[in-house]
């Protein structure tokens, strides 16, 4: 055997002894003061992860759980090391020992490393930026969460053009750290002039609309990236850019927007089930560019164990109206059928709004025209059968200050809806309808939100079944089934009612994985027959429920209980209450 067969054969020999010797354990158990018996940074699951072994959440039921080999021992302890040391603590220590049946690694966390001093220059307002003070443990992701907190304050208070220079000096000797900040502010900058390129087939005045800055304003980088959101949310680019040009002489900072479109077209299609309508599909075509300039083109149709619905709607976000400047115009036709428990109706309906954005509220006016047939399923309420024809005008005013639609973890929301119908209209009905919906988000932290949501709804007529308000449901009152809050007629069908009071509280926290929370929730509603009456009874629901976060939406989990029935309602759909 030549030298490099000998060299082959004794390192494949090492190698079969090593693997033979090897053990694998079901078991690791980590003990000592360095692990919380519960949650947080130092807890099991969390030192799971840290060694690249963590256990699957308890529904993923069709993942394994880890195994642990003993030769990968000395590799866990590196990897604990590192991350002790990055919490603060360099000098704990690590043992391990095996059993029959368990891995064992024993953590002493023992004194951790703390700031003996902080030295900012300039001392200025930089200081109150920090954050921690002299005595504090230093860990290492605070300290980079320090420089970015001075590095973003430059960029929101006209100093793009800072210099910044940031080190932590850890002494292993003495056992302490020196952290230096040393921080040069340079000039004060404002906004120059925008170039815009590769908008495509859009006027430069619709991607000007969405410009938040102003020309010699103070620079603040937040006004950039509400600009980018704003083009993003046109929806046509594939390519985005906001870049100010700070390589330039001076205080004056000019601003690039460099575009590039994408594909504008598409067609989609869905299949879904939620507890209120049921299983669900459909298809939809959209051009979000419709002969330029951002106009929208959108058709499709949906089914569902209720009935379907079918629409076109044309959307033109910019146009100039003498006196009124910039306003929004959409058309939507729709015609639709809904087999509810009270009735059903076909009806064709025509949607033409306006809206216009004034003192930070958006506002919303047009006409709704609407034929409907409608069969009442109540004895009592047949002389409503027959075709209706109805004009009216509507108004709505809103604000939304949520942090996402589907998603919100932080925001309000206020809207208000005014809709009148009359004779001198040519509509069938006479009646004056509002609604008022407020929504409040408040996070208490990243793990604990606290949720508010009331609507008030009165028609100012008794109007026919097909036109009352009703509750119950998913994202109403969740003790109850779609719709079926309130007085019933014979066979446990639903009336609605001229007058509403909605409220809903909720209570979300975030459990040990990223994507799951557990909710707690009171919701109460009052629907009333009669006209401008509130007092009516009110009829309370308690419940709890899981939320697991998904890439369309939070998928919700939700088990209602009456408490003035029995038994309990199940709701599941995507997207939160808020």
């Amino acid at each position: 055997m030549n030298r490099a067969g000998k060299v082959v054969f004794l390192f494949l020999l090492f190698f079969a002894a090593v693997v033979c010797d090897a053990k694998v354990y079901e078991k690791l158990l980590f003990t000592g003061s360095g692990v919380d018996t519960l949650t947080g940074e130092l807890s099991s699951d969390k030192l799971y992860s840290v060694i690249g072994k963590p256990y699957p959440p308890f529904y993923a039921f069709w993942r394994k759980d880890p195994v642990f080999d003993d030769t990968e021992i000395p590799g866990y302890i590196k990897r604990l090391k590192k991350y002790y040391a990055s919490l603060g603590y360099y000098r704990a220590s690590f043992t391990s020992k095996t059993t029959s049946d368990k891995i064992i690694i024993h953590i002493e966390k023992n004194a951790p490393i703390r700031i003996a001093s902080i030295k900012v220059a300039p001392d200025r307002e930089y200081q109150k930026l920090l954050p921690f003070k002299v005595g504090d443990i230093f860990r290492t992701d605070k300290f980079k969460a320090s420089k970015k907190k001075i590095e973003r304050y430059m960029l929101e208070n006209a100093h793009p053009k800072y210099s910044f220079d940031a080190k932590a000096y850890v002494h292993l000797d003495t056992y302490r750290v020196d952290l230096v900040y040393h921080v040069d502010a340079n000039i004060s900058c404002t906004f120059g002039d925008t170039t815009i390129s590769g908008q495509g087939n859009v006027k430069k005045e619709i991607i000007e609309d969405a410009i938040t800055y102003k020309k010699g304003n103070p620079f603040d980088i937040r006004e950039l990236e509400k600009t980018y959101d704003n083009i993003y949310e046109y929806g046509i680019y594939d390519y985005i850019a906001v870049e100010p040009k700070l390589d330039q002489n001076g205080s004056v900072v000019p601003i690039d927007i460099s575009l590039k479109t994408g594909d504008t077209k598409f067609l989609r299609t869905n299949i879904g089930y939620d507890t209120d309508e049921g299983a669900r599909g459909g298809f939809r075509w959209t051009d979000k560019n419709f002969y330029g300039n951002l106009k929208v083109l959108d058709t499709g149709i949906q089914l569902n164990e209720i009935g379907y619905e079918a629409f076109v709607t044309y959307y033109d976000p910019r146009i100039i109206v003498p006196y009124l400047g910039k306003i929004t115009l959409e058309d939507r036709v729709k015609y639709a059928f809904h087999n509810y428990d009270a009735f059903s109706e076909r009806v064709w309906e025509n949607r033409f709004t306006l809206g216009k954005r004034f003192v930070g509220l958006e506002h919303y006016f047009g006409i709704l025209t609407e034929t409907s047939r409608v069969k009442p399923k109540i004895a009592d309420y047949s002389n409503e059968a027959g075709n209706y024809f109805i004009n009216s005008f509507f108004y709505r005013v809103l604000i939304d200050k949520r942090d996402s639609m589907i998603d919100a973890t932080k925001g309000y929301y206020i809207s208000l809806y005014l809709e009148k119908s009359s004779p001198l209209l040519g509509s069938d009905l006479d009646y004056l309808k509002t609604l008022l919906e407020m929504r409040y988000i408040y996070p208490f932290s990243r793990e604990r939100i606290l949720g508010l949501k009331t609507r008030i709804g009165m028609i100012n007529e008794d109007v026919p079944l097909f036109k009352r308000f009703y509750t119950g449901g998913s994202i109403t009152n969740r003790g109850y089934a779609y719709r079926d809050v309130g007085l019933k007629a014979p066979g446990d069908v639903p009336l609605g009612g001229v007058s509403l009071i909605d409220l809903i509280v909720e209570y979300r926290q975030r459990l040990f994985f990223e994507k799951f929370w557990v909710a707690l929730f009171y919701d109460t509603s009052m629907l009333s027959l009669k006209p401008h009456d509130f007092s009516d009874t009110f009829y309370d629901s308690v419940g709890f429920g899981f939320r697991y976060t998904t890439p369309i939406g939070p998928l919700r989990v939700d088990f209602g209980f009456p408490q003035k029935e029995n038994g309990f309602e199940f709701h599941i759909s995507i997207g939160q209450v808020f």
